[in-house]
């Protein structure tokens, strides 16, 4: 490991970066040292490098942050990250705007090594900086966002995830327990809940305005892999990658980089439920109420789920699940039937395609227009709801029955300035109304995960108490609720 005071170029960093110590690579910098006020700027610390984080790693001055630690336990991907920030200092600096090129001077430090820890372990991460930033921002695979974001609340820091929220329901349960338990401002990825037409949709439903909704459609146009086999031989471990580190809370296995496949695998993964069924159907799930089942003694949630073929270790080239949700206060039951394989699975396209021509969409292509990759549908006996692929579009239908109505500005929710800034916001402590907190994210990545121990069970119908968390019916299934973690980790 690098001593502690080292003043590191460039050419030193990389080569640091490459090393395989789990410990931190102190970069030297007074700005390190200074404790910035929460109402000033923020201290980010990010974890991974996928999606929300990567947003912030080139995006945090938007915000009024600064990145000033990274953690990956592949310092592979710390080149790709220097790069990002030098490209962003050249397309900064020549902006008219003073704050702007302040950021690009910030950037080119970066660039160079400078002002910013890195870590391959979360653990050292708070071990040894949690003074020193306000919150985390993490995006990587499923089996680290437990961990990764239960380091942060025990520290009392803010959290943005990735989705789902864990790899197990149990993981869900405890993220969404610590969250209770601290308090602090907590968001996963979801695009849709930081825009007016979802926040305008849902008033229109608790409206009545489509009348009562006891059908919903979710969709993915993509398909699992459907592994035969798991990696069996082992090989040498990369330079630059730390694979007990990788494998964090996972039960220990010789490294493959066949291993490393995002959403292939059971045991790191939650597969296409996990990567698109969050961003459709957190709509359904906020519009129609979804998440008092959660503090309401009694309720049962079924489910069944319908599939290619069974795969115990990858995921179904197509998979079709159903939970039955019941009643809750004056919403009525609903079935939710997910849609995942290419072309939506068997005989999904053409059901979709029937239930929006009773809306007026006639033409084969205006449905699929509507309907895109990915995506969700509120049937109502009054009229239909679609969202987009993220939920931050929504068709109201009939046409012309919602011609006269807003679609894009909500009257009684509170209005939101993006799913960033809001969190970004509460976590200087203002008042913003976060949909996709872990309070929603929880019980909703909950439900997602139901699905997936479904399809290991096709044709069984398995029921949940939400309050408990158990799967009371199937005492297999219910050994699946949660997997033992390694030696020395924990959410």
């Amino acid at each position: 490991m690098l001593p502690r005071t080292t003043s590191l170029t460039r050419r030193r960093f990389l080569a640091a970066a490459a090393g395989r110590a789990a410990g931190p690579l102190l970069l030297s910098s007074s700005r390190l040292v200074r404790a910035y006020q929460a109402n000033e700027r923020l201290r980010l610390a990010v974890f991974g490098n996928m999606y929300n984080a990567a947003h912030f790693l080139t995006a945090a001055h938007i915000y009024n942050a600064d990145v000033v630690a990274l953690c990956n336990p592949d310092r592979r991907k710390i080149p790709g990250i220097l790069k990002q920030w030098q490209e962003r200092a050249d397309l900064l600096q020549n902006s008219p705007q003073a704050d702007q090129q302040q950021a690009a001077a910030r950037y080119r430090r970066m660039a160079q090594g400078d002002g910013v820890k890195v870590f391959s372990d979360i653990r050292q991460l708070f071990g040894e900086m949690a003074d020193g930033i306000d919150a985390l921002v993490v995006s990587d695979y499923d089996h680290f966002h437990g961990v990764a974001c239960g380091a942060a609340l025990r520290a009392g820091k803010p959290v943005c995830s990735e989705r789902p929220l864990g790899l197990t329901i149990s993981d869900a349960r405890r993220l969404r327990c610590l969250a209770a338990e601290t308090k602090v401002p907590t968001t996963y990825r979801s695009p849709g809940t930081g825009t007016g037409q979802f926040r305008r949709a849902m008033e229109l439903v608790q409206d009545g305005t489509i009348g009562r909704v006891e059908e919903v459609h979710i969709w993915f146009n993509r398909g699992g892999p459907d592994r035969d086999a798991a990696p069996a031989d082992g090989q040498p471990v990369p330079d630059g990658l730390d694979w007990d580190l990788w494998l964090g809370p996972l039960a220990w296995r010789e490294y493959h980089p066949d291993w490393m496949a995002y959403a292939h695998w059971r045991e790191t993964s939650n597969g296409g439920l996990g990567s698109f069924g969050p961003h459709t159907s957190i709509f359904p799930f906020l519009t129609l109420g979804l998440r008092p089942l959660w503090d309401t003694p009694g309720t049962v949630i079924r489910v069944q789920a319908e599939c290619s073929r069974l795969n115990r270790i990858s995921f179904p080239r197509w998979e079709r699940v159903r939970w039955e949700i019941p009643a809750r206060r004056e919403m009525p039951p609903v079935t939710i039937t997910w849609h995942h394989g290419p072309n939506f699975g068997p005989d999904s396209r053409a059901l979709i395609h029937e239930q929006l021509g009773r809306f007026g969409v006639s033409k084969p292509e205006d449905a699929d227009a509507l309907m895109g990759m990915a995506g969700s549908l509120l049937v109502g006996s009054d009229g239909a709801l679609v969202a987009d692929d993220h939920s931050v579009h929504v068709t109201g239908l009939p046409k012309d029955k919602f011609e006269p109505v807003d679609m894009n500005r909500p009257q009684r929710i509170a209005g939101s300035h993006g799913i960033y800034k809001d969190w970004m916001d509460a976590c200087r402590g203002e008042q913003r109304q976060i949909l996709a907190g872990f309070d929603n994210g929880g019980p909703l990545s909950e439900l997602l995960m139901l699905g997936n121990i479904a399809t290991r069970f096709p044709g069984e119908t398995l029921a949940y108490d939400p309050v408990a968390g158990q799967i009371a019916n199937h005492t297999e299934a219910n050994q699946r609720l949660a997997f033992p973690y390694r030696h020395g980790w924990q959410i």
